[in-house]
C-alpha cells in the first residue's frame, strides 16, 4: 500500500509529541530517540528542516537541545510535513494511474480529508487523547487511581480487612 507520508515525517512527529509534553525544556536528539525508540542519525536529519523553517531552535552545548521556536499550539501538522518534504505535495494516483474511476475518486476524497486534518491538527493536539482531553492529565489521574487501589486496605482490631469507601 502506498504511504501518505514518509518515515521521516513519522519520526519527526513522534519527537515533536514528546517535546510538546514540556515545550519550554530543551530535549536532545539522544533523549528523544531513546524515549521514542528511533534511530538517532536519521531522526536528527528530520528535525533540522524544522529548525530551518523556524518551528524549532537548536542550541549546542550543555543544557542545549531542540526547543520550540513557535508554540506547539501554532504549528500544524501540515507545517511539519511541508517543513520536511517541501511545499509541493501533489496528489498522486493510488495504483499508479491504473485505478478505475470510482476507486480513484475515493482515493482523491481520502487525500483531501488527510490534507484538511493536517491543516487543522496542531503539534499540541498530539498529546491529547481522542476525546480532546490532555493525555498527561488523564495519565496522572489514572496513576492516582492505581495508587489508591494498591494501597493497604484498612483493618479493625479483630484483623478484618475493610476496603475504603468511595
Amino acid at each position: 500500500m502506498t504511504h501518505l507520508y514518509s518515515r521521516g515525517i513519522e519520526y519527526a512527529l513522534r519527537c515533536l509529541q514528546l517535546m510538546a509534553q514540556n515545550p519550554a525544556i530543551p530535549r536532545t536528539v539522544v533523549e528523544l530517540c531513546e524515549e521514542a525508540q528511533l534511530p538517532e542519525h536519521f531522526t536528527r536529519k528530520m528535525l533540522q528542516p524544522l529548525v530551518r523553517a523556524g518551528y524549532l531552535k537548536s542550541n549546542r552545548g550543555p543544557g542545549g537541545g531542540f526547543v520550540f521556536a513557535v508554540p506547539p499550539e501554532e504549528i500544524t501538522l501540515k507545517n511539519v510535513v511541508e517543513g520536511i518534504e517541501g511545499k509541493s505535495r501533489k496528489k498522486y494516483c493510488l495504483l499508479g494511474g491504473t485505478a478505475p474511476p470510482p476507486l480513484e475518486q475515493r482515493w482523491s476524497e481520502i487525500w483531501d480529508l488527510s490534507e484538511r486534518l493536517l491543516e487543522t491538527t496542531t503539534v499540541a493536539d498530539l498529546i491529547k487523547g481522542w476525546d480532546g482531553t490532555d493525555r498527561l492529565d488523564a495519565m496522572a489521574e489514572e496513576a492516582s487511581v492505581i495508587a489508591m487501589a494498591n494501597s493497604e486496605p484498612e483493618t479493625d482490631d479483630r484483623g478484618r480487612r475493610y476496603l475504603p469507601r468511595n
